[in-house]
């Protein structure tokens, strides 16, 4: 176990880990928390117009801390107009840096995030399948651009990348798709007698002479933590087996790669919330995180 918190209303959902340091992004909450023996210490600076935090991804080069973060009616504890964007807060001391929100009206909620080697950073919408950039900053400000609209996608969540400027990104209704990050070209990735819907985190571990990815799956119940070989090109799935299933990932969300494996949100508390965002009568348990050890 990486830690646990007793605090029933804190909905984690993100993870990311620098320098043996782990943070995780809190939904209702609406803060980001640092890993510290066992416990989840605040980390996040305090500042009242930040909203619910979903995905995050570390940028170690430039010292930053990427986070989604989406708020409004429908969210957990949410109220008022949607909106949705990527936070941009300092690794060094948990300032938030910037604020980079998406086109009113075109995007509905970021969930995930992944940044590549230049610095850009890409985000998944889970309420419209879309995936966005924004640009590494340079002499003018840079907005958040329309990369693609996978055919067929409606709630996009993890993504990896590729070689040859292509993503794979997981949409929760129709299962993975290859992405062109260049012309916005996609269609889903070759699979034979599996069906992916349902896949939410993914993370890669390596990338040799095949993609190494580690996903959540948590579409229906037994939840999982699987593992996907992927081949190097990105066009197909070659392989996929079950690492975990059931009560140790009883309400999983996302993951980050880890020394020695990966560090996954096994204990979200989304079971205690309804499809509206709004507290069940059910204990959704406390918050839990792990450590997974994994051969590579």
């Amino acid at each position: 176990m990486l830690a646990q918190d007793a605090r029933r209303d804190l909905l984690i959902e993100g993870i990311a880990h620098h320098q043996g340091r782990f943070f995780v992004s809190a939904v209702a909450a609406r803060t980001i928390f640092r890993v510290e023996e066992g416990k989840l210490t605040p980390f996040l600076q305090a500042d009242p117009a930040t909203g619910g935090v979903f995905g995050l991804a570390v940028d170690a080069p430039r010292g930053v801390l990427w986070a989604a973060e989406a708020w409004g009616a429908g969210l957990p504890g949410g109220a008022g107009d949607r909106r949705t964007g990527l936070l941009k807060v300092s690794l060094a001391d948990g300032k938030i840096l910037a604020r980079y929100p998406a086109p009113p009206g075109e995007a509905k909620q970021f969930g995930d995030v992944v940044v590549d080697p230049a610095g850009a950073v890409y985000a998944s919408d889970g309420g419209t399948g879309a995936i966005w950039r924004l640009a590494p900053g340079g002499p003018v400000e840079p907005r958040l651009e329309l990369v693609s609209r996978p055919r067929g996608a409606t709630s996009a969540q993890g993504m990896v990348l590729c070689p040859l400027d292509v993503m794979v990104v997981s949409d929760y209704a129709t299962g993975l798709h290859r992405v062109d990050l260049a012309g916005g070209a996609s269609r889903p990735l070759k699979v034979t007698g599996l069906k992916l819907a349902g896949l939410d985190g993914l993370v890669a571990l390596s990338a040799r002479d095949h993609l190494d990815v580690i996903a959540t799956y948590n579409g229906a119940q037994p939840y999982r933590l699987m593992r996907l070989r992927i081949s190097a090109d990105c066009d197909r799935l070659e392989a996929a087996e079950t690492l975990l299933k059931g009560e140790p990932v009883g309400d999983v969300a996302l993951v980050t790669a880890a020394p020695d494996g990966v560090a996954v949100v096994t204990g979200s508390q989304w079971a205690g919330w309804s499809a509206n965002g709004v507290r069940n009568a059910s204990d959704p348990g406390p918050a839990t995180l792990a450590l997974v050890k994994i051969t590579r």
